[in-house]
């Protein structure tokens, strides 16, 4: 039986991708801020309607170098239902995570409890759009400017998204993306960093070259955190399909919903109306909790198709954090007891399909 995996990358025709590889042997630059670097650099700040960006080799180098240029310190508010490179991204740092419950119903930072977890140590706030949704960017902004924290959003899912007719990179916050293989958008590994200031894109640009000022001199410490121009070139390729795949995986997304719609057992990720969302996750959410949820996945496992539990565990249930600062996470062990993230590509197969949904027909009722 065909193995069905929860996702599977869009890779455009090998041969356009070729006449841009034979343009890179040609030139011999393979990194450093080459011809594609700085083209892709370009097309990104354009179709995300942003000024300043710097492109990465990978979303977590982007969340560490994006902490050190925004000059995170002491302990970081964050969130427990999220890769595990969120947090890992602040101990790298030398930082230390603080964790806060979030919302039940996209699996977001919860607002409401971030001023009361404000302390003289609080130095940063690292909120993330999970499964893409959008946290309230609105509120951490205000909270952000009255207390005078830096705020950095993991956004690593969310390329092609918008709030109100407007990209999510598009509202005045620093925020991280990711372009791995299970991205909507990938360019085998990469990120970016939106910048809301050139100042910020300037530390950023020079934090991932090693700090280096010239050949004599560097500015401190630095990494190499570059793409190089072979994941650049695909980028620019890929920029040119992105909308199309959104629609598919929509059709994916709308059959799982009709399914699901009037099941009192399983809910499917709601998507606000103000959002166009690229549909990058398929979460279900088993009402009856984690007995359910694991049966599920033991089934769809039996069957040659490979869901995963997305975000279970915790954060907070790994040894690195399980003795780190947290606060009540109610709702967060809630959803991590019950998600179970379905398959989703744009170029998943009718039958494969429909076996996903025959599997899921049997919990529904």
């Amino acid at each position: 039986m065909k193995k069905i995996f929860i996702t599977q990358p869009f890779l455009p025709p090998i041969s356009d991708y070729k006449k841009l590889l034979e343009d890179i042997w040609d030139s011999k630059v393979l990194t450093n801020n080459g011809y594609f670097h700085q083209k892709f650099e370009k097309e990104l700040s354009s179709y995300l309607n942003v000024k300043y960006i710097s492109i990465v080799n990978n979303a977590t180098t982007g969340l560490i170098l994006a902490q050190k240029a925004m000059e995170f310190k002491g302990e970081i508010i964050t969130t427990p239902y999220s890769f595990i490179a969120t947090a890992h991204s602040i101990l790298w740092n030398g930082l230390k995570p603080v964790f806060l419950d979030v919302d039940d119903c996209y699996g977001n930072l919860k607002v409401s409890k971030i001023i009361d977890t404000i302390s003289p140590t609080t130095g940063g706030i690292l909120a993330a759009h999970n499964y893409g949704i959008p946290c309230d960017l609105k509120s951490l902004k205000i909270i952000s400017s009255k207390y005078n924290i830096p705020l950095i959003i993991d956004a690593a899912p969310g390329m092609g998204v918008k709030l109100d007719d407007k990209s999510i990179f598009n509202y005045g916050i620093t925020s991280v993306v990711s372009f791995h293989g299970t991205k909507v958008f990938t360019t085998m590994e990469g990120g970016a960093v939106i910048c809301p200031t050139l100042e910020i894109k300037e530390k950023i640009d020079k934090l991932k070259n090693f700090s280096i000022l010239n050949q004599n001199q560097i500015s401190g410490l630095g990494i190499n955190g570059k793409m190089n121009e072979a994941e650049a070139a695909l980028g620019i390729l890929q920029l040119k399909y992105l909308e199309s795949n959104i629609k598919k995986r929509k059709i994916i997304f709308e059959k799982y919903k009709s399914l699901v719609a009037k099941s009192n057992r399983i809910r499917l990720l709601d998507i606000p109306k103000n959002i166009s969302y690229n549909y990058c996750y398929a979460p279900i959410f088993f009402l009856e909790g984690r007995k359910t949820r694991d049966l599920a996945f033991k089934k769809m496992k039996e069957h040659n198709i490979i869901c995963r539990k997305y975000w279970s565990p915790l954060i907070t249930d790994h040894n690195p954090y399980s003795k780190m600062k947290l606060y009540e996470l109610k709702n967060a062990k809630k959803l991590s007891d019950r998600v179970l993230c379905l398959p989703i590509y744009p170029d998943i197969e009718k039958a494969d399909l429909d076996r996903i949904l025959k599997i899921i027909l049997q919990f529904v009722a």
